[in-house]
């Protein structure tokens, strides 16, 4: 897996975590300068600009700001995105008196997507599995979308009646999101440790001893948190 595939492509539980280090791992490399630059490569670019600045010049297009904010999710800023392009062509349809229907019935399951869990978590879920879980407006409702506004409700109202219950994906997925949350936790824990050990490898090939004639006995090795701060 390159780190050019997005979140919507992500099928399992390891490309999703993949992704999610291909873009948030920091690295270090050394600038001819000798500056030591420490950062993450970030979300991908669009043609060569950070996204949120290429789509000012595309949002009057529902449909192009749709797609670019689509290939960014689940950044928090792409869900509302999406559900801005996708109700600016509700009010389009419903101005010209069109069937709407379809959209509305996107910018619901969006939402309710977007109520599993928050970023930091949900990235780190494929796609495919969020994508496939029963999110009907019966079931979930509307009320506690954080997506869906008061005029996107009303409209929901207006087509489909009151729903039988108002929900989030978050509660009716419970003991799924529990399981996510213990192996995301035991994954970030594995990584920090590679990170730790990469650290020390680093600095043990930098680091050169001088044997003097007269060597002492090697004194006890400190821990890290005594290498850290002195101790």
């Amino acid at each position: 897996m390159t780190a050019h595939i997005l979140w919507v492509d992500t099928t399992t539980n390891e490309e999703a975590r993949a992704l999610d280090r291909a873009i948030w791992d920091f690295s270090t490399r050394e600038e001819p300068d000798g500056a030591i630059i420490t950062q993450a490569p970030g979300p991908a670019p669009e043609n060569g600009q950070f996204w949120s600045h290429a789509l000012d010049r595309i949002k009057a297009d529902p449909d192009q700001r749709y797609a670019m904010a689509r290939r960014h999710l689940p950044l928090p800023a792409a869900w509302r995105e999406m559900a801005i392009a996708l109700r600016t062509k509700i009010r389009t349809a419903r101005k010209e008196k069109v069937e709407y229907g379809d959209l509305l019935r996107e910018l619901h399951h969006l939402a309710a997507m977007a109520s599993y869990a928050g970023y930091g978590i949900i990235q780190r879920v494929p796609y495919t599995r969020v994508a496939a879980l029963d999110l009907s407006y019966d079931r979930v409702g509307f009320d506690e979308l954080l997506l869906v506004g008061a005029t996107d409700g009303k409209w929901m109202r207006e087509l489909w009646g009151e729903p039988s219950a108002h929900s989030t994906a978050a509660v009716l997925y419970a003991d799924m999101l529990a399981a996510d949350l213990k192996r995301i936790d035991a994954d970030k824990e594995r990584e920090d440790a590679e990170r730790m050990d990469l650290l020390f490898g680093e600095l043990s090939s930098n680091t050169r001893v001088e044997t003097r004639p007269d060597a002492q006995p090697t004194p006890k090795r400190r821990s890290l948190l005594g290498w850290l701060f002195g101790r």
